[in-house]
């Protein structure tokens, strides 16, 4: 234990120093943002320091991925660490002196940060490289934001083929600055989309008799849908249903043809998650027939849900509390956000944790996916820190 706490000590030291290097390439990145398979300035940025630091380079992985490999001698297993890459179609509301100068792009979802800290991690480990108990791989992730997304090509391109664990970090302002979220089992949910197409028989507004309007039969179905997670799915499994855009029509006196619904299912069982396009469909089904309507019904599976298992859950708990207390670690409740890091979880084990920038003071307390986010910078070196711990610990 005394060799840990010297150990710890050690790695805390090394990676405050580097506070200004992964600032100075958080705001490089944050100044530049791009959104997925289009990270090309970043991709190049990352490319020359991975390079730079001595490590073995693969690029255009999964189009605009970035590998880093850091192989240790006598070391017969590999751990992995990822950033996601991408920014959003966002313009941010900020006044800094990096902000961004894509226009209607931003770093709203704190990838930036989650980038500089994986940088900072690839130089922590190079100077630790005697320390280190296995080669480790830094995976910088292209388009976590879309799906399909960067995560299910950069594993049909085998950028995990030689990996035995994988590690995932991400900045949450809903946690405490300095705090360390985790949860074992679902984490994240599953997310789907769905698309249903209602559709009428068009005709004069004063005459709706002789027609069949279809932004009434749209209204019915959007109410009817809401009311499936309250009274046929069972309370205690998590479910969200969110109708997020309609169209339909050209004009104000004349009843459309179609009314187009697009919306999310957020499930956080597989169960419920392959239960939800039949219940769904056969609410839209029995309002259209009532009506004399017609529909299309579209479901399309997005990322599967994010299921950390216990022991790398409990593995990462004690390098945090090891490294920085006993208070450093929050047992969250899962998230109805989805993440694509859940990929890499269904080929190989790991987990998925977030580190807190919730500070009310500093005003870093604003959401993700906000025009408004901002970002704790001071709890930055703790990726990197942590990460580096863990490729000192033997599998």
């Amino acid at each position: 234990m005394l060799q840990n706490k010297s150990l710890t000590q050690e790695i805390q030291n090394h990676a405050r120093a580097l506070h200004d290097y992964i600032i100075k390439f958080r705001r490089e990145f944050h100044k530049y943002p791009e959104t997925g398979f289009n990270e090309f300035r970043t991709s190049k940025a990352i490319t020359e320091e991975l390079k730079r630091l001595g490590l073995l380079v693969q690029t255009d992985i999964g189009k605009t991925g970035v590998v880093g490999t850091l192989p240790i001698n006598g070391a017969t297993s590999t751990v992995a660490f990822r950033a996601d890459m991408d920014a959003l179609p966002i313009t941010e509301e900020n006044d800094l002196e990096f902000k961004s100068q894509n226009e209607g792009t931003a770093h709203a979802c704190a990838h930036d940060a989650n980038m500089a800290m994986l940088l900072g991690a690839a130089k922590l480990m190079a100077q630790f490289k005697d320390k280190l108990k296995r080669n480790v791989k830094f995976i910088f992730q292209p388009c976590e934001e879309q799906h399909p997304g960067g995560a299910k090509l950069m594993l049909e391109q085998g950028a995990l083929n030689d990996v035995d664990e994988i590690y995932g970090l991400h900045i949450d302002p809903n946690i405490t600055s300095g705090k360390f979220g985790i949860r074992a089992g679902a984490t994240m949910a599953a997310t789907d989309r769905i698309t249903i197409t209602i559709i009428g028989k068009g005709g004069h507004a004063s005459a709706p008799h002789l027609c069949v309007d279809p932004i009434v039969v749209a209204a019915e179905v959007i109410l009817a849908i809401q009311s499936i997670v309250s009274r046929k799915v069972n309370p205690l499994y998590p479910c969200v249903v969110s109708l997020c855009q309609i169209s339909g029509g050209t004009t104000f006196n004349v009843i459309p043809d179609k009314v187009k619904i697009v919306g999310t299912v957020r499930t956080l069982t597989k169960e419920l998650r392959y239960k939800m396009p039949v219940l769904i469909e056969e609410t839209i089904k029995g309002i259209t027939s009532a009506n004399n309507a017609e529909y299309e019904f579209e479901y399309l599976k997005g990322h599967p849900l994010l299921y950390n298992p216990q022991p790398q859950v409990d593995f990462v708990q004690n390098k945090i509390i090891e490294l920085f207390g006993d208070k450093s670690v929050d047992y969250i409740d899962p998230k109805m956000g989805g993440e694509d890091f859940s990929y890499y979880l269904e080929k190989i084990k790991g987990a998925f944790v977030f580190l807190g920038s919730g500070n009310i003071e500093k005003g870093t307390n604003q959401p993700l996916h906000s025009s408004r986010f901002l970002l704790d910078e001071d709890v930055l070196y703790m990726g990197p820190a942590l990460f580096t711990y863990i490729a000192c610990s033997p599998q």
